[in-house]
């Protein structure tokens, strides 16, 4: 039987193989993860869950380009993402990935609109097609009767959709999100996750770092991580609708 990694290239979407990342502060190495190896499909729903210390945040930032490996390879799109440059990097992140962080990350005094368009400033496209991108990422989301709002008059909820809609906004091959649930009340947690379950049901490729094993529910397939190891890899056999409580 193959391993995840010998799948070929052409059904993943990201490949890691012996991932490993360690920070150096003078003569103490900190190991950050340990050998990671997995694959995620095109389509997939991927929670990666594990306690703090266990290395997620810095796998995420590692799979989105925001941070670099010590060791072992990472493939995206076929591509070797060890061999690319800085540059490279940057159309990367710009171009192919969306980020929904747990604090929304989005500019107080700019409209709905306006943050949601901000991906789009640096791929030289004209003012309407961004507009255009924009909007239907709001109406994506529902938020269209909230575009000339900002964002600093919407709900905990709302911005966590507007933070949504950017992700969406240059059609990503992947979502991450990060704790996308963790400032958000019960009802309103649910509803998130509902929604990113939807966008996965339409083919969106998402991935997320959670620490709730009923947020983690809502995924296809769930990977754990402890002391930077992955030391389990587990389908989820189907997403559960309505089952989200903190």
């Amino acid at each position: 039987m193959k391993s995840l990694f010998e799948r070929s290239m052409d059904k993943s979407l990201i490949q890691l193989e012996n991932v490993t990342r360690e920070y150096v502060n003078g003569d103490v190495v900190t190991p950050a993860l340990r050998g990671v190896t997995f694959d995620v499909g095109e389509g997939e729903f991927i929670a990666i869950m594990g306690p703090s210390g266990s290395g997620k945040s810095t796998l995420m930032h590692i799979m989105g380009f925001l941070d670099t490996l010590s060791a072992g390879t990472y493939h995206f799109e076929g591509s070797d993402v060890t061999t690319l440059e800085d540059d490279q990097l940057a159309r990367l992140r710009r171009d192919r990935v969306g980020f929904v962080f747990q604090s929304f990350n989005l500019l107080q005094k700019s409209t709905v609109l306006s943050n949601v368009m901000l991906p789009t400033a640096y791929g030289g496209l004209p003012h309407k097609e961004r507009k255009s991108r924009a909007v239907s990422a709001i109406k994506s989301v529902s938020m269209e009767h909230r575009t000339g709002h900002y964002s600093n008059q919407l709900s905990g909820g709302e911005k966590q959709r507007v933070a949504i809609a950017r992700a969406l906004v240059n059609n990503p091959s992947v979502i991450y999100a990060d704790e996308p649930t963790g400032n958000l009340d019960t009802n309103t947690g649910k509803l998130i996750l509902e929604l990113l379950a939807e966008l996965n049901d339409e083919g969106h490729t998402i991935v997320m770092v959670t620490h709730e094993e009923e947020a983690a529910e809502y995924s296809s397939r769930i990977l754990r991580l402890r002391d930077g190891k992955l030391v389990s890899d587990t389908s989820n056999g189907h997403k559960r609708r309505g089952g989200y409580k903190k």
